[in-house]
């Protein structure tokens, strides 16, 4: 048969027209991927790339679709990375210049955030996270297509009801995020259950876009590399004022939240209580690991961008984001024994850096109320509403949720430990969560300190009263550190015995050192628990005062722990010094103040240790002289010195009598 007289087939013409177009834009992909490694795009014109991300304007689903992303991805990172130098590729600034200025790029990318599948929402995020922060680092005047999407972003964001409490016992028919109790109406919730774990899964790509977005820049390091662009690279100079201004990107989203934050912190609230029901949540076991679900992805990563906007304060004004530290007490009511672990966790970080003791609160004279408040909260819940007793702190933590050793922890973390020992069951050896009892841990000193230095400050303020005696004043202030004294030594109590509960440990022992014992693992936990059990016995205890330490957290007993921990190794305290990373500065100044106030005190507590801890302290000394003479200590270290030559005068006095 004569193939030439049969009629055209259109169809095949236009797949072979599609096949065509595939492997042409299949080969200039080929070609710009070699190009991206030399982080320089000089050898393709503007016009052949524009062409080339023509799939992600089609706004259907494909695989080219992800490779263009991709490169989007890979443009904004390469882009921050070499203005970081000073210079940047001109077709790689040219290209980001006109992608920026191109709304319909982003509208599109988001739009892919609700449909397709889990590498193309991936992509999207990486993609949106890296390039929109351009529309303000790099260029001479801003470009408004970030505030235009972030707009249309939160617009997209939904809220769980305000009419659900923190039971969650109410149901919610509009949103699909409720339980029906009515056992008639169990496949219809189910359904709409269903269909809010697709609903929150979307929500939580939209956050973690701008959880990213205000992180942007707060992963640079100081000495990591700048890229090297390839010897035919035509390069453009940027001025300084042009470089990354992630401060203004980080205002422009606070200003944009602040109106939305108080509804969006109640829908995490709730969600967050409705996680603990797991029969209906959709959790499962898969292999021994517990998977989570949309509503736990979704209030992950609400905490993710939450504990971000509390992270920003370094740059921020504490007016602009004190309002985020508020609410902050709803999740806490909603944790309970069934949560999942993954969502414990993510509460409990961002507690914890509302409660930046050893960066901000311990240095501010007068704490802020938002923190305050929040401490108040967690004590309460520890000391009256049996807090600690819904810690999940069995099975073995591990990413994306927590493994187990069989499928009988369920039906373990659903009977609270009172009942347990009211049985007198014995514990079952399935190991303890680490991590998580040291948040704990940490999150509870951090309270107890934070609330006697609150205290302790307003006892202060009240003797400033002409018309009190000295001795009336200061009856007035032992009096109110006496029931401060109470209220902490029963947080105390709790946590001591809660801390036997879970770990391995002697029922003599003593609580300083099973706190230690707990926070020794990372060394920035580990010195910003012993500033707060410093700063609390400080508060507390007073020289003309009978101070009675029941629990023995003593810092003088609590610094020889710690150098035991350290090996007794003066070095690692001058690294610790050097360092930015932990908040060993506060912690020596004031435990040097502390022990030079009352030497006496400090060789009788210290005991058999005083030798020990008196030479470390010298070595030290010796060592910050040595960096001195050399002028090579990176910062004024003169008020930590002046104390150490006192203590080594104190010493030398002590040998001689």
């Amino acid at each position: 048969m004569n193939l030439l007289k049969r009629p055209l087939d259109d169809s095949a013409f236009r797949a072979e027209s599609k096949k065509l177009r595939y492997e042409k834009w299949t080969e200039f992909q080929i070609q710009l991927e070699t190009c991206m490694e030399k982080k320089c795009l000089c050898e393709v014109s503007l016009g052949d790339i524009l062409i080339h991300l023509d799939p992600v304007l089609a706004g259907v689903p494909s695989p080219e679709v992800l490779c263009s992303l991709g490169f989007l991805g890979w443009l904004g990172e390469t882009f921050h990375e070499e203005m970081v130098g000073g210079t940047v590729c001109s077709r790689i600034h040219c290209l980001v210049s006109h992608i920026l200025k191109n709304d319909q790029f982003f509208l599109v990318i988001l739009n892919y955030i609700k449909d397709g599948c889990e590498y193309l929402k991936y992509s999207c995020v990486q993609a949106l996270s890296s390039l929109l922060p351009l529309s303000y680092c790099g260029q001479d005047i801003s470009i408004s297509t970030t505030q235009i999407f972030i707009k249309k972003l939160l617009d997209q964001l939904l809220y769980a009801p305000e009419s659900l409490n923190r039971s969650c016992a109410a149901p919610v028919a509009s949103a699909g995020l409720g339980l029906e109790e009515d056992e008639q109406e169990a496949q219809e919730e189910d359904q709409d259950n269903t269909l809010s774990e697709k609903i929150l899964e979307q929500q939580s790509w939209l956050i973690r876009i701008l959880s990213d977005l205000v992180c942007h820049g707060g992963n640079l390091k100081e000495d990591s590399a700048v890229p090297v662009p390839s010897a035919n690279c035509n390069s453009v100079k940027l001025e300084d004022e042009v470089l990354c201004q992630e401060f203004q990107i980080k205002c422009f989203i606070v200003k944009s939240l602040e109106p939305l934050w108080e509804k969006f912190a109640k829908s995490l609230a709730t969600i967050t209580g409705k996680s603990a029901k797991t029969e209906r949540s959709g959790m499962r076991l898969l292999g021994g690991v517990l998977v989570v679900t949309g509503a736990d992805t979704y209030v992950t990563e609400g905490f993710r961008l939450w504990k971000s906007l509390l992270c920003i304060r370094a740059n921020l004004n504490f007016v602009d984001s004190r309002n985020f530290g508020a609410h902050l007490s709803l999740p806490l009511y909603s944790l309970q024994i069934r949560t999942p672990g993954c969502i414990w966790r993510c509460v409990l970080d961002t507690v914890s850096e509302c409660l930046c003791y050893g960066s901000t609160l311990g240095l501010q004279s007068i704490p802020p109320e938002e923190p305050c408040q929040l401490a108040h909260t967690l004590i309460r819940l520890v000391r009256f509403e049996g807090f600690l007793s819904r810690v999940p702190y069995k099975g073995y933590s591990g990413f994306g949720g927590q493994a187990v050793k069989d499928d009988t922890w369920i039906q373990d973390r659903q009977e609270s430990r009172a009942e347990k020992e009211g049985e007198g069951e014995e514990r079952r050896d399935v190991g303890y969560d680490r991590g998580m009892v040291q948040k704990i841990v940490l999150i509870i000193l951090k309270a107890v300190a934070l609330t006697t230095r609150e205290s302790r400050m307003d006892s202060s303020s009240g003797e400033s009263d002409s018309s009190l005696s000295s001795r009336e004043s200061g009856d007035s202030c032992s009096s109110d550190l006496v029931i401060i004294e109470r209220n902490m030594s029963g947080m105390y109590k709790q946590l001591d015995a809660w801390i036997k509960a879970v770990i391995p440990v002697l029922p003599d022992s003593k609580l300083q050192d099973n706190l230690l014992h707990v926070l020794q693992e990372q060394d920035d936990v580990l010195v910003e628990g012993l500033l707060c059990l410093l700063d609390t016995h400080l508060a507390l205890h007073l020289p003309n005062r009978d101070y009675q330490d029941v629990y023995e957290c003593n810092p003088i007993s609590g610094f020889s722990k710690f150098l035991s921990i350290v090996g007794g190794d003066s070095s690692v305290l001058l690294d610790f010094l050097v360092s930015n990373e932990t908040c060993f500065l506060l912690y020596l100044l004031r435990y040097l103040k502390f022990i030079v106030k009352d030497w006496i005190g400090f060789m009788r507590v210290s005991g058999e240790e005083y030798n020990n801890t008196a030479t470390v302290l010298l070595k030290l000394k010796q060592s910050i002289a040595k960096l001195l003479d050399k002028d090579l200590f990176p910062y004024n270290i003169g008020p930590v010195y002046k104390l150490m030559e006192r203590v080594e005068v104190l010493v030398q006095q002590n040998k001689h009598r």
